[in-house]
């Protein structure tokens, strides 16, 4: 038993689990909400709830009391309960347990259709005892990754095999070698694109800096799983680098320049994932760009083709359309030699590019150094650093923002308001861009919510 598991609740998210347990209860408890709180980490954004209660007559009683849920109708599998708090979880998921045919629905059978032990974890509200089945916090401790059930795991959800990579970089932790083999086997044909670039998200998401993190990351895109996950990538593992870099192919120098960057310089200009993904699909452009053979026409019509290419994968793998503007605005700017000068800044940043994005992934394809530090002291280096204070100058002497440039879109803004659109939402968005011009520093998602909250409780009526 641990009786301190309840304490690790923030007070906020222990009262409203009381108030739950109360109305749609009993309830457990689990996946990240438990492994978080073991750890002594902040709870993560979706906090899940079991409960044997029909899902219909959840979402009444959740109602009735003042909660504004959503689901619980014919064919969905969760009600969910938006928060409007500041800090995490900002949802909770109520589900009911699931369970092999002919069995008997129980916590435990639920447990078993979970992907690796340190998820399977249950905890009773309020006061446990903590139901482990699996080991799954002595995984926890030792730091290791274990499927629940080897192969029969992944064969109830192949994209498991991803997040096997992915839960073992994200907690710094060894998976286990034959589970390891057999992810690495995985086909991934049956799986939407869209879940997989999820899973990718989140590990290019990481800081990926540690030699344990930067074996596992090759690991993993050079098995046939990584192949499998990113199948129009494969003619770059073909294409031979030149120079410097000779001996190795397009995608191997793509995964050296990933693991170069473990951090965006500016995060409300292009996120360290995207920057990740505009690294992995540059291939395609530079290699187009710099086949010698054909004439500058020719070439030209090349690169068009590669970007024409970019635009059907982006679309493919569920990207968002402002996503996809700004990895697509990178990436159709790659002819550019660092370093540049004030007048193609000057332009890059008039035309809303993500400037420092792009210089960062021209630096460090140049210049990919995965295995170690790279010298401070360098000219190259030195140039790197002159040119992103020069981008932070320039954007704080007259370049003029627009609402597409905010760090948060307006849909974001809505789901914090809760309001349908309308001259409301043109109106908060000047307001906040005049606010920015103050200072660029607060263009970035967190001040953004911060200051639309500030704005909602300044209103008379919304």
């Amino acid at each position: 038993m641990l009786p301190i598991l309840r304490n690790g609740f923030p007070p906020f998210i222990a009262n409203l689990l009381d108030q739950l347990n109360h109305l749609i209860g009993p309830i457990h408890v689990v996946g990240s909400a438990v492994r978080n709180v073991l750890q002594g980490c902040p709870l993560s954004n979706d906090l899940n709830i079991l409960t044997q209660q029909p899902l219909e007559q959840c979402l009444n009683a959740l109602r009735a009391a003042g909660h504004d849920a959503v689901g619980g109708g014919i064919g969905d599998k969760s009600v969910f309960v938006p928060l409007k708090g500041w800090e995490k979880p900002k949802t909770i998921e109520i589900s009911k347990y699931r369970h092999r045919p002919a069995q008997t629905p129980t916590i435990e059978e639920d447990l078993l259709h979970r992907d690796i032990t340190v998820n399977a974890m249950a905890y009773p509200w309020p006061d446990g005892p903590l139901i482990d089945p699996f080991q799954g916090h002595k995984d926890l401790a030792l730091g290791r990754i274990h499927l629940i059930n080897g192969d029969e795991t992944l064969k109830g959800d192949p994209l498991r095999a991803v997040r096997l990579f992915r839960f073992a970089l994200q907690l710094l932790a060894e998976p286990d070698p034959e589970d390891l083999q057999l992810c690495t086997r995985v086909s991934l044909e049956q799986v939407p694109p869209e879940r997989i670039r999820v899973e990718l998200d989140r590990i290019f998401s990481f800081p990926l800096d540690t030699p344990s993190g930067r074996k596992l990351l090759y690991d993993l895109f050079d098995s046939h799983l990584g192949k499998a996950m990113l199948p129009e990538l494969q003619q770059l593992r073909d294409i031979p680098m030149t120079g410097p870099f000779q001996g190795t192919s397009a995608w191997q120098h793509a995964l050296r320049t990933i693991l170069s960057l473990s951090q965006s310089p500016r995060e409300e200009d292009i996120s360290l994932l995207d920057l990740r993904w505009a690294v992995l699909l540059a291939g395609l452009v530079l290699y187009a760009r710099d086949l010698r053979s054909l004439k500058q026409m020719e070439e030209k019509g090349c690169q068009e083709k590669a970007l024409n290419q970019i635009t059907v994968i982006l679309g493919h793998y569920g990207f968002s359309r402002r996503r996809q503007k700004k990895i697509f605005n990178i990436l159709s700017n790659l002819n550019h030699n660092f370093p540049f000068g004030d007048r193609i800044l000057k332009r890059l940043l008039k035309e809303s590019i993500p400037i420092e994005g792009l210089v960062a992934l021209i630096y460090h394809w140049q210049n990919p150094l995965p295995e170690q530090t790279s010298n401070p002291n360098s000219d190259g280096a030195k140039d790197y650093v002159r040119m992103l204070d020069r981008c932070r100058i320039l954007r704080q002497t007259g370049i003029t923002l627009s609402p597409h440039d905010l760090a948060m879109s307006g849909g974001d803004i809505r789901d914090i308001v809760r309001r349908r659109s309308g001259p409301w939402l043109g109106e908060l968005q000047t307001f906040l861009l005049h606010w920015i011009s103050e200072d660029f520093t607060r263009n970035n998602r967190e001040s953004i919510r911060r200051k639309v909250m500030e704005w909602i409780s300044q209103q008379d009526r919304l």
